[in-house]
């Protein structure tokens, strides 16, 4: 089972995504499932890290992504919170439609803001 995790923690000013565990749906490298888990979580990765570049965070994102274990946390600056919100959200979108569709393979825990 993956479970896919968003939390938006205003105190820490930083937004946040996990990604844990495998779906089983299929053998190691041939399971479409995870595949699309790992795909939402390298789209993050690289969405955050243009935002970085483009001076829209406070500090470099932190980006682990590992074989059933992903994580990636960014804190936007002041007036950037939108743009920052708006990657998380759609990767979030993404997220839902994985979990609706195999609900026997993901859970979502999506953000509150």
């Amino acid at each position: 089972m993956i479970h896919i995790a968003f939390a938006y923690e205003p105190g820490l000013g930083s937004l946040r995504m996990t990604v844990q565990g495998h779906a089983g749906a299929a053998r190691k490298g041939e399971d479409l499932i995870c595949a699309s888990a790992s795909m939402l979580a390298y789209t993050l990765g690289q969405a955050v890290c243009l935002l970085y570049e483009q001076r829209m965070l406070r500090r470099k994102p932190r980006i682990y992504i590992k074989e059933g274990c992903a994580e990636i946390i960014a804190s936007p600056r002041e007036g950037c919170l939108a743009e920052a919100l708006m990657a998380f959200w759609t990767v979030q979108a993404g997220a839902l439609v994985l979990a609706q569709n195999y609900p026997q393979f993901v859970t979502l825990e999506p953000a509150e803001v």
